[in-house]
């Protein structure tokens, strides 16, 4: 067995380089980041629109009343439909075509999408859902509730 001998190759001029470059291609990855977001942003909008009024319409009062173990496994549902929700709209938007890689020759399409999908997609989407992020902090004021009357029993 031949023994490989790997040579470590860090260079912080050429790293430094590209991280100031301005040609084409990062200006069309920029470009392409700004016409996704601007994408994500209307679906997403609409979308959640469409789902609050549908689907995660319930109120903090009738949340409060939903049991642990009920609140639980509505909550795994609710984010399971959202996973499904989310891998869709991404095909969805991967149906526009990238505009720099319709007019920068040698441009990549479709780079930058894990940046727009986690950001745009991921955080804002959690976050404008109604009571979503309140069944969570719910669920968690529970167990920690449940937890320091536990241990003060221990002590």
């Amino acid at each position: 067995m031949k023994d490989t001998i790997y040579k470590y190759n860090y260079n912080f001029s050429e790293r430094f380089q590209k991280l100031i470059s301005c040609d084409k291609i990062r200006i069309g990855k920029i470009l392409e980041i700004f016409q996704y977001t601007i994408i994500s942003y209307i679906l997403v909008i609409l979308l959640v629109s469409f789902l609050n009024k549908f689907i995660f319409n319930q109120t903090k009062e009738e949340i409060d009343e939903l049991s642990t173990k009920h609140l639980f496994i509505r909550i795994f549902f609710e984010l399971f439909f959202l996973i499904i929700i989310l891998f869709y709209l991404r095909k969805v938007i991967l149906l526009f075509p990238s505009l720099p890689a319709l007019y920068i020759t040698g441009f990549q399409e479709q780079t930058v999408m894990d940046y727009v999908m986690h950001i745009v997609l991921i955080f804002f989407f959690i976050e404008i859902i109604t009571n979503i992020k309140y069944r969570m902090e719910t669920i968690h004021d529970r167990l920690e509730k449940y937890y320091n009357k536990k241990n003060k029993k221990n002590i």
